[in-house]
């Protein structure tokens, strides 16, 4: 197995579509699926051959603040580092933004061995709209 990373926006949206279906993240029609990737500001993808396999970004003012979003990888390529591969991809030479994500229990591990430490003081709102369905 070979895997390959593209730091670029040329993303197959199908593709990404099937592989937030595989890692279980919510469905999201194209358009906004679209809206996610152009805005971000940086994203990297992980290939096995023609096949996405992983997928990465992040949303930052490029200076002092970042914010990690959507990282999955396929569950068949799990454990072999990718996802470390990818993040690594994005937070290199970057050292004043201080990143935030939000994670599942089961990625914990992963993101403490990148230096990430829980922070008891941040806040959230929910979204006052489903991703998907009409308008989106």
């Amino acid at each position: 197995m070979t895997i390959t990373y593209r730091d670029d926006r040329q993303i197959d949206l199908a593709a990404l579509a099937r592989l937030r279906a595989t890692c279980e993240f919510a469905e999201v029609a194209p358009a906004l699926l679209a809206q996610q990737v152009e805005g971000a500001r940086y994203l990297t993808s992980a290939y096995d051959g023609d096949r996405l396999v992983g997928f990465a970004r992040a949303i930052s003012d490029g200076a002092t603040n970042g914010y990690l979003s959507s990282v999955m990888v396929d569950p068949a390529y799990r454990r072999q580092g990718l996802a470390r591969t990818m993040l690594e991809r994005i937070m290199h030479d970057k050292p004043t933004i201080r990143w935030v994500l939000h994670t599942r229990s089961a990625a914990s591990a992963l993101y403490r061995s990148l230096g990430f430490t829980p922070a008891p003081d941040m806040m959230w709102r929910e979204r006052k709209a489903p991703l998907s369905g009409p308008g989106h």
